[in-house]
């Protein structure tokens, strides 16, 4: 495997001459036999760790904090474990569920979910959903692909859905157990919102068109057997968001976000809570919750900070601030509960204060990215579309602390167990940590 380090200036701990030195050792290194001895050894407190859904499981981005082998100081080069080749191209994100990683593939006519080995990088197996459906075809972008959602795993299911409507749920070996279909017609750029679990539920968040032609929706299925458990209308347009869940002041509220409101149900039985009027345009990225805060940002509209609770139009009364800035049209926000980052798809990231929403720093990285960034530690990772990693300091200074490139572009987000980082480039799905020795 080749990879070179980005030849843009950086601001690093490193300095350029030690930078190259290590780009050169590790060099004979880049060719990963995921068959040598020591090499991709799962630790024994890592076996059953889970990246069960879209930024993981809480839907923040945030790494477990017991990742103690990522690559953190050395060149992201000299740690990769293994790459592994998909068949077909997609963006959404690995899931993580013990020793397996699953993510999704499709083109024009073919969809395939893949199940890869964590510890050697070997594709376990391949399973090929069927094309047949009665219905409109669906509209996708070339942004979006045919396979952009990220699905969902528990310990006995992995759950995916693609632009076509199909809904398919497979048991960890790869057998079928049950599908749906949805229309998804309405959908101007390819369905991309992706899955959430809840107490048994599948929840999937349907936005479609313009609120007034009333087809937007979300449905919670039954994971076991697909059945509808709940289905409620959503007075809002088009959206490619995913929600999450929050457990606040003693109750647990499903958030969802797309022009014009957050909402905020009962994700049991799909019953309204509070709503907040604030998102402009066609809206991708997805809420976070932080510091007892609901944050949203969507680019034509402003961050803002909602305090969860309450019943009704809560717009006047739980706001605590919004602000305007370069914001993002398609990453979603990141908080370590101090500071609230945002990064435009042209590459402004934006740091801002939690509790007030003032400023703290505005750069340019000079690059685009579709992948949100994710928190390890002390430190922001954000993957470029032309496959550069940047390391960024969390702290109130901006400080670059390196840069790396995958040798391809990167459209997905990171996912983190195992004391590792995941990540699907364009062609292939990387593991990245930390060599353990040969015995």
């Amino acid at each position: 495997m080749s990879v070179s380090i980005g030849s843009r200036p950086i601001a690093c701990a490193v300095s350029c001459l030690a930078l190259l030195a290590a780009v050169v050792s590790c060099r004979p290194q880049m060719t990963v036999d995921a068959a040598k001895p020591g090499n991709t050894q799962l630790s024994p407190e890592h076996q059953h760790d889970t990246w069960p859904r879209f930024r993981g499981p809480e839907g923040s981005g945030i790494a477990p904090s017991a990742c103690p082998n990522l690559p953190l100081d050395a060149p992201l080069e000299r740690s990769v474990l293994w790459r592994t080749p998909l068949a077909l191209p997609g963006s959404n994100s690995p899931l993580v569920w013990g020793r397996h990683i699953f993510v999704t593939g499709a083109d024009r006519s073919k969809r395939e979910v893949y199940c890869v080995d964590a510890q050697s990088g070997e594709l376990v197996w391949a399973h090929q959903v069927a094309l047949d459906y009665d219905g409109p075809t669906p509209r996708t972008h070339g942004m979006t692909g045919y396979a952009p959602a990220t699905g969902t795993v528990d310990a006995d299911r992995v759950y995916s859905i693609f632009p076509t409507g199909h809904l398919v749920a497979l048991d960890h070996a790869g057998n079928h157990v049950w599908e749906r279909w949805f229309d998804m017609s309405e959908d101007i750029y390819g369905h991309a919102g992706s899955l959430l679990l809840y107490e048994g539920l599948l929840i999937v968040q349907i936005d479609l068109g313009k609120p007034d032609i009333g087809r937007s929706h979300m449905v919670a299925v039954d994971a076991a057997t697909g059945e509808t458990v709940w289905e409620v209308p959503r007075p809002v347009q088009g959206s490619w968001t995913t929600p999450i869940v929050i457990e606040a002041d003693g109750r647990t509220e499903l958030i969802t976000s797309a022009k014009p409101w957050v909402i905020a149900y009962n994700p049991v039985t799909g019953d309204e809570y509070w709503r907040v009027r604030c998102i402009e345009g066609d809206s991708a990225p997805s809420p976070i919750y932080a510091n007892g805060h609901v944050h949203v940002a969507n680019i034509y509209a402003e961050l803002t900070a909602i305090r969860p609770g309450g019943s009704g139009d809560v717009t006047d009364t739980h706001v605590s601030w919004s602000v305007r800035g370069s914001l993002p049209d398609i990453c979603s926000p990141l908080s370590n509960g101090e500071l609230v980052w945002v990064l435009s798809t042209g590459g402004i990231l934006s740091c801002f204060d939690a509790d007030d929403g003032m400023p703290v720093y505005r750069e340019n990285l000079s690059a685009r990215f579709r992948s949100s960034p994710s928190l390890v530690g002390d430190r922001l990772y954000l993957f470029s579309e032309a496959g550069d990693a940047v390391v960024i300091a969390a702290g109130r200074e901006f400080r670059r602390l390196g840069l790396g490139n995958m040798g391809e572009a990167v459209f997905s987000c990171a996912s983190f167990a195992h004391g590792r980082m995941y990540i699907r480039g364009e062609r292939h799905l990387f593991a990245f940590g930390e060599r353990a020795p040969a015995p």
